[in-house]
């Protein structure tokens, strides 16, 4: 009896450096020359598997029960190792009479890869009879080899022929050559690769009309097939089939059942099948099959759910279907499940999170990383800083900030120009409610953090000084401003003659415009009109009439907020027919009054002892239709008793309703530290703080 020997060439493979070699029925082993030679005794069989360079495109030996392997970070080269040299070696069994398979004199050598080239163009039946006539009594896993090669080529034409022909050589041979079992998984595993799903269920059929009873590398495929064909849930219905034969699922089966609940996007649900294999495995139900690592493999499988989990998350994230809580579920779940993700997975999931209402995982991720005691990246840290910016969550930005300066990584320009912008939202917030206690301490903390304000953020808390009518804070800050290496602008400079004008400074105004010209600061409107406030608290009209000459002369146009400004100075300091007069200057400007100009005026004339003067201007806006203030309205009644002027109530019409207050500080505070996600028992100023130096006229 002479041995057959049988050419199988391995694409890829480097014998040398396999991971795991199980060989079945082989008596012996050697390896040389990159060729693993397989003796068994028993049927007088030689194997030589050659190692040969894997390329693309070559007729290789593909694993169906490679599928998905990448998902759990099997590499090519085992998964072909672990099915060549297991199942396939193991699928060669030559069971029939030595007399007929093996009575040549000599050792028939077939090149399996030469003899599925040979069969490339082959179509049907007939030319694959033509290639094979002179090949009666090649052993089935040839075919089964050359199936697989020409698979992953998605040859499926030649496929189908090769089929096709040994069922015909069943018939003719009386079953000596026919499909078998190993056949019918490499025909499947073929049309999985080729893509021809269409041809599944006739194979399928085939094999119950054959009464193949298919083994778990058939379900395998099976599952494979329906999820290439996007039906994971029928997938999903293979493995029950499976449990319900009896059958043990091996990691790949476990693998691809994940990979279902992937592509279902039901991340919760591969949880809890991860969860239950890893509970049978932990109860010894599973893992008794010693041709596996379980170890291993489990772990494998812990990281493969693991990424399906945040890839599902990230997909929430990005569809925005799911809400917040869903995904901050699933992490909690993964915690209970013990499963512990690295910060690459964290950061990825950072990275996903991109709208306003996704602030809550950004910094429920950021918080994990932090805590974990790794290192994080910087650029998370500043999409963290600009995510909760952009949800309003500017404090909190703050310290994810501060940890950048005590943790690291240190902040590099991004991070600064990004918490920059947050302090000026602040401060802009903080300027147009007049919060000027929250714009100090927010400058404060600048400085504590080594941000240095500039023009801006002084400005900001010059104007919210103004607002407030803090004085000496304002010249505080300015001085500050100043000492800190920042040039004043023509809003800090109108900000500071503001807040001296409302404290009736007027003195220390004109000096502060006095010094604002003589560095070179252009006015503006806004400057002009402030500084004729202050002329006109001091009962300048003539000196006003000179600052509007020269508003005109540099271009300025003085508008009705100039002349508001003055009759209201005029109001405050009880000056009522200076206010009158400026009220018919409006008319020679051509500037119609508005309802501010009025009810200013009226307050002026009530004071000064002009009912009658009142009466008929308020009459007077109710023609023009203009809608004044219940103050304007009490203050012509009140004038007119006190003053005993007889008027028409009548013709005052009802009393106009009460306008909303402007919100008091305590309560302009409590929002804005709402707003700002700020705790609000802080104490950013001191008041002892607030007494300022005196304002030199030359200081620049």
């Amino acid at each position: 009896m002479q041995a057959l020997s049988v050419l199988v060439p391995l694409s890829g493979i480097d014998i040398s450096r396999t991971r795991r070699k199980r060989v079945y029925c082989l008596s012996s082993i050697e390896v040389s020359n990159n060729k693993l030679h397989c003796w068994n005794s028993k049927y007088g069989l030689k194997l030589y598997l050659i190692c040969q360079p894997k390329r693309k495109n070559s007729c290789s030996i593909p694993s169906a029960l490679a599928l998905e392997k990448d998902a759990i970070g099997r590499s090519d080269k085992d998964s072909v190792d672990e099915v060549i040299l297991s199942d396939v070696v193991e699928e060669i069994s030559v069971k029939q009479g030595s007399s007929e398979l093996l009575g040549e004199e000599k050792s028939k050598k077939v090149d399996v890869r030469a003899l599925g080239l040979s069969l490339e163009f082959a179509k049907t039946a007939d030319e694959v009879e033509l290639v094979l006539k002179d090949f009666a009594d090649l052993p089935l896993n040839v075919y089964s080899s050359m199936i697989r090669g020409l698979g992953v080529e998605k040859n499926v034409d030649t496929v189908v022929a090769i089929y096709e022909w040994l069922k015909r050589k069943k018939i003719e041979t009386d079953g000596t050559i026919a499909p078998n079992l190993y056949i019918y998984n490499s025909l499947l595993g073929a049309l999985k690769q080729s893509h021809e799903f269409g041809l599944m269920e006739m194979v399928v059929k085939d094999m119950e009309d054959e009464g193949v009873i298919p083994n778990i590398v058939t379900y395998n495929i099976l599952m494979a097939i329906h999820l290439e064909k996007g039906r994971p849930k029928e997938a999903l219905s293979v493995l029950e089939v499976m449990q319900n034969m009896g059958l043990c699922p091996t990691p790949v089966t476990y693998s691809t059942a994940l990979l279902a609940y992937r592509r279902m996007e039901d991340a919760n649900g591969a949880l809890r099948f991860f969860v239950q294999v890893k509970d049978k495995y932990q109860n010894g139900d599973i893992g008794k099959d010693t041709d596996y690592d379980w170890d291993s493999e489990i772990i494998k499988l812990e990281n493969f759910i693991v990424r399906i989990c945040h890839q599902v998350m990230r997909r929430w994230l990005v569809k925005g279907v799911h809400s917040t809580k869903d995904v901050l579920d699933l992490l909690t779940s993964m915690d209970s499940a013990g499963l512990k993700p690295g910060r690459v997975d964290h950061e990825k999931l950072v990275w996903a999170c991109t709208q306003e209402g996704h602030y809550v995982v950004a910094r429920e991720l950021y918080n994990r990383i932090r805590e974990g005691g790794t290192e994080i990246s910087l650029s998370v840290c500043n999409h963290v800083i600009w995510l909760l910016g952009k949800a309003k969550k500017w404090w909190a930005a703050l310290e994810v900030y501060e940890d950048l300066l005590d943790k690291g990584p240190k902040p590099n320009n991004l991070s600064n120009e990004l918490v920059i912008s947050h302090f000026n939202i602040l401060l802009t917030a903080a300027r147009k409610r007049g919060i000027w206690r929250w714009g100090v301490r927010l400058v404060n903390k600048m400085e504590e953090k080594g941000l240095k304000p500039g023009s801006r953020e002084w400005n900001a808390v010059l104007v919210a000084c103004s607002k407030a009518s803090e004085t000496s804070a304002a010249v505080q800050i300015f001085h500050r401003m100043v000492e800190n290496g920042e040039k004043p602008t023509i809003l800090s400079y109108g900000a500071l003659i503001s807040a001296l004008e409302k404290g009736k400074l007027y003195e220390e105004a004109i000096q502060v415009w006095e010094h604002m010209i003589k560095v070179g600061i252009k006015p503006n409107l806004y400057a002009y009109t402030t500084i004729a406030s202050v002329y006109i608290g001091q009962g300048k009209s003539d000196t006003v009439e000179s600052v509007m000459r020269e508003m005109v002369k540099s271009g300025i146009e003085p508008t009705v907020v100039t002349f508001n400004a003055i009759i209201s100075g005029c109001a405050r300091n009880g000056m009522g027919s200076t206010a009158f007069d400026w009220f018919h200057r409006m008319k020679i400007w051509n500037i119609p009054p508005n309802e501010i100009t009025y009810e200013m005026l009226i307050e002026a004339l009530a004071i000064d002892a002009k009912p009658r003067l009142a009466y008929e201007l308020y009459l007077r806006a109710l023609n023009e239709e203009l809608v004044l203030s219940s103050k304007a309205y009490d203050a012509v009644l009140e004038s007119a008793t006190n003053y005993g002027a007889t008027i028409d109530i009548a013709n005052l019409g009802p009393r106009p309703p009460e306008k909303k207050k402007h919100l008091k500080n305590r309560k302009n505070l409590s929002e804005f530290c709402n707003l700002a996600d700020v705790p609000r028992r802080s104490k950013p100023f001191e008041k002892e703080e607030l007494q300022p130096p005196q304002l030199q006229g030359d200081q620049e």
